[in-house]
């Protein structure tokens, strides 16, 4: 009974220690002992040398049910981001079809002046002086050009006209 009470006491004494020193933690469940990382003179960390460290099984349970997903949410952010994104890519299709539907005549910036001839209509001059384009487009460009109400002219009347790159 004595060498028993001996025992117990030496090791309070050693539990009290270990608590002291931080080596043990009060009511820790694990039964390794744990040491502070200490640096090495050179700036490494070390491992502490108190042997293999064997952890527990913590019978964690795992349901392996069936896991039913929310419906996502649509927010506010995605609402307005859906928006901004369409608004661009309409706005791109609609100058790509201004792009493919602008005549050729409104878009050239260069003019030239030439004479009427005797007998010469608007539509003949326009015909003659832009044989690839169609008349109509070059008629309206010459009476915009000239600030024309109507189509009457006269020989040898000077008219702005547009400049053709085939001649």
């Amino acid at each position: 009974m004595l060498n028993q009470q001996a025992v117990l006491n030496q090791q309070a004494v050693l539990n009290r220690q270990a608590l002291e020193r931080g080596a043990v933690r009060s009511g820790a469940a694990r039964s390794y002992r744990t040491e502070p990382r200490r640096r090495r003179t050179d700036g490494e960390l070390r491992r502490p040398s108190s042997g293999a460290v064997a952890y527990r099984p913590t019978h964690t349970g795992v349901s392996r049910a069936d896991h039913v997903r929310g419906a996502n949410e649509v927010g506010w952010r995605m609402v307005l981001a859906s928006v901004v994104i369409t608004a661009g890519v309409l706005c791109g299709l609609v100058g790509v079809a201004q792009l493919a539907t602008t005549d050729g005549v409104s878009n050239s910036a260069a003019t030239e002046v030439v004479q009427v001839q005797q007998g010469e209509s608007l539509a003949a001059l326009a015909a003659r002086i832009s044989p690839d384009l169609p008349v109509a487009q070059v008629v309206e460009r010459i009476m915009e050009l000239n600030a024309m109400s109507n189509s009457a002219l006269h020989p040898g009347q000077s008219l702005i006209v547009p400049s053709s790159t085939t001649r």
